[in-house]
């Protein structure tokens, strides 16, 4: 399946210098990816208000639900390095319920840009299977 990932600023930048080798999805209701990303799956990278730069393909995918802080605060520790998450960021994050981890392989930037137009506020949109995307490439 196709997948397009919205990342913030700086994100993009840490996947492709390999200080970030593992994407993190937290959100407190169920939502994609959560249960709809498969190892092998491949990833497009959209820079939030921005174009896509590139891929991944996934690799081992971890999902959690029915978190607590403390259970979500192990997980996030022992994958710590991997996520390359600011204190920051993971202050935000603390009370979700739901957590989806997905092993980067192969990121890879486009030579240029990808321009879309999407009208989805969703952070993470599935362009393959059933659901039917608000998306246009190019």
């Amino acid at each position: 399946m196709l997948h397009l990932a919205i990342f913030s600023p700086g994100f993009i930048e840490k996947i492709f210098s390999g200080r970030k080798t593992m994407e993190s999805r937290f959100s407190v209701i169920r939502c994609l990816p959560y249960k709809g990303i498969e190892k092998g799956d491949l990833i497009f990278m959209k820079r939030s208000g921005g174009p896509i730069l590139g891929y991944f393909l996934a690799g081992t995918v971890h999902f959690y639900k029915d978190l607590t802080p403390q259970k979500l605060e192990r997980i996030v520790k022992k994958y710590w390095y991997e996520l390359a998450l600011s204190e920051s960021f993971w202050e935000s994050k603390k009370n979700s319920k739901y957590l989806t981890l997905i092993k980067m392989k192969k990121p890879t930037p486009f030579r240029l840009p990808v321009t879309v137009k999407k009208s989805s506020l969703h952070g993470w949109i599935a362009l393959g299977g059933e659901s039917k995307s608000q998306i246009s490439l190019f």
